[in-house]
């Protein structure tokens, strides 16, 4: 027969390329099993989360926005002359407390704060107060809402 060429395979042929395929199918498992934290965490945002803007890490939710003296969001300028704009949660996960709780310069009296961190990348997201009430005031320039992620 013209243009045919007789092929043949020995069965350690035949074994060699099922163990490629064998080691492609691993390969590929490894790249789904990599990426899977990755889409499930993206999947799992929701838009009213609000993450951490340098590493995105979910910090906290609109859901525990915290009303003090009916407000949930705060202008402030620091002893240094910096100005904050603050925004108010009864809770933030993604976040570690950091330093000794004090009262010097509070913005809320009669409640005494300490550094809020980012949990991932330890990027200073604000402060944790502890008095009549416990709550997060959070720097609303260093978070960004899920809702943007989703645009």
């Amino acid at each position: 027969m013209a243009g045919y060429q007789e092929f043949k395979l020995t069965m350690a042929d035949v074994k060699e390329i099922l163990m490629g395929e064998k080691e492609e199918e691993k390969q590929q498992d490894d790249v789904v099993t990599q990426l899977e934290p990755e889409v499930k965490v993206k999947t799992e945002l929701k838009p009213d989360d609000w993450l951490c803007i340098a590493c995105n890490k979910k910090i906290t939710t609109d859901k525990d926005r915290f009303e003090y003296e009916n407000q949930s969001e705060f202008q402030f300028i620091n002893p240094g002359g910096y100005y904050f704009n603050i925004l108010t949660f009864c809770a933030a996960d993604g976040c570690k407390e950091m330093g000794e709780p004090t009262m010097e310069f509070t913005w809320f009296p009669r409640h005494s704060w300490s550094y809020a961190m980012c949990r991932r990348c330890s990027n200073h997201l604000g402060w944790k107060y502890i008095g009549k009430y416990s709550f997060y005031g959070l720097i609303k320039e260093r978070l960004i809402k899920g809702a943007a992620l989703f645009n």
